[in-house]
């Protein structure tokens, strides 16, 4: 059996102003930094040390890893098939702002449909290549902690799941927060959706 805990990055600036970030480089703010923090303590006592730690290649994700890397003797491997999908021509822009500009587009999004605009990574590639990574970053393994983002973290899941990559089933997961798959017999399951640090307590 094979525990995959899907954990979210802490907090940008970006996203407390409501801004899309996708493929930007945005950092964590302090509050995110605090967020992982709390959520790298929460999952190692809750779930012991992870044979892998495996991280998407933007600041966010890896600096949210790395505060789970700090506590346990594990290295903590990058992995591009992780990183965020591109939101295009939307990215740095808030969503009243894309409501003013794209709004058919903007309709699409909030029905969980890919928006017709330059640049948009389609739901199907971005579920194909991150659960591609979440199978690697499993085999073998009996705990692993992979550290992406929201609609990665979704795409991804809803693969392995074997739903269709525009099913809302699995709705936005929060900053700091994770989901845990689990495996057993060759197929997935969702064991566990939307913990916290502060659910953890």
């Amino acid at each position: 059996m094979t525990v995959l805990v899907l954990l979210r990055h802490g907090q940008t600036e970006y996203n407390a102003e409501g801004r899309l970030q996708g493929s930007l480089d945005v950092p964590l703010g302090e509050h995110g930094r605090n967020q992982a923090a709390a959520a790298a303590r929460a999952i190692v006592d809750g779930y012991g040390v992870p044979d892998r730690i495996v991280t998407s290649p933007l600041s966010r994700a890896r600096d949210t890893a790395a505060a789970v890397g700090a506590l346990v003797p594990v290295p903590v491997t990058v992995d591009r098939r992780l990183r965020q999908r591109s939101y295009g021509e939307w990215e740095g822009l808030t969503w009243d702002e894309v409501k003013l500009r794209w709004p058919r587009d903007y309709e699409r999004r909030l029905r969980g449909e890919d928006p017709q605009i330059a640049g948009w990574d389609v739901a199907a590639e971005v579920s194909a290549r991150v659960s591609e990574a979440l199978a690697e970053a499993c085999d073998g393994a009996r705990l692993v902690v992979v550290v992406s983002h929201g609609s990665a973290i979704m795409l991804g899941s809803l693969a392995l799941l074997g739903l269709d990559a525009h099913a809302t089933t699995l709705g936005k997961l929060p900053h700091a927060h994770w989901n845990v798959l689990a495996t057993a017999h060759g197929g997935w399951s969702l064991a566990r959706y939307g913990l916290s640090a502060a659910a953890a307590d």
